[in-house]
């Protein structure tokens, strides 16, 4: 079994990527990770609706899509930005419509059934401000047929801040 975390955080040792690393930890199998910082992927050019579809792009999105796809499950961590994911995510998300276009690639078919989870965290009444955003996933998890399994919202606001939560008991049986 092989678990995929996607972050999507602007930063390197960050909380969203501090408690997804913690819920790993109860992980069984092996777990891969992707930083979508560390990856050029370039925004969606909407050619749903052209004749001739999508032109190709060149940039690593098919490389994270082929990663993610392998995984048997897949964690996405991304900080709550203005109430939402963070762009690195949300470019990633937006530019599955191509995807789903690709003939070759299956995506439907090989992401349905999936189980997927989401860890967030953020400042100021991330109890509340952070559940669009996992309703999003869910509805984004209910579009593809994947399987949505547990989120985790974490409250972390400066860099740091997540190794001192007093939300880390949560996280120690995430995957049991």
């Amino acid at each position: 079994m092989t678990l995929l975390i996607i972050s999507g955080s602007s930063r390197e040792n960050s909380n969203s990527e501090y408690f997804a690393a913690k819920a790993a930890d109860s992980y069984k199998g092996d777990v891969k990770w992707v930083r979508l910082r560390e990856k050029t992927i370039r925004q969606i050019h909407d050619q749903r609706h052209d004749e001739n579809g999508f032109d190709p792009v060149e940039d690593d999105h098919a490389e994270v899509v082929e990663t993610m796809l392998e995984a048997d499950e897949i964690l996405f961590a991304t900080p709550l930005y203005w109430y939402g994911m963070s762009g690195y995510m949300k470019t990633f998300i937006d530019r599955w419509s191509q995807a789903m276009r690709d003939p070759e690639l299956n995506f439907k078919e090989r992401i349905s059934g999936k189980p997927g989870y989401v860890i967030t965290c953020g400042g100021d009444q991330v109890d509340l401000k952070g559940l669009p955003l996992i309703l999003q996933f869910r509805h984004i998890f209910e579009f593809t047929g994947m399987d949505f399994k547990k989120y985790f919202i974490g409250e972390a606001r400066k860099p740091g801040d997540a190794n001192n939560s007093d939300r880390l008991n949560h996280l120690e049986h995430f995957f049991n």
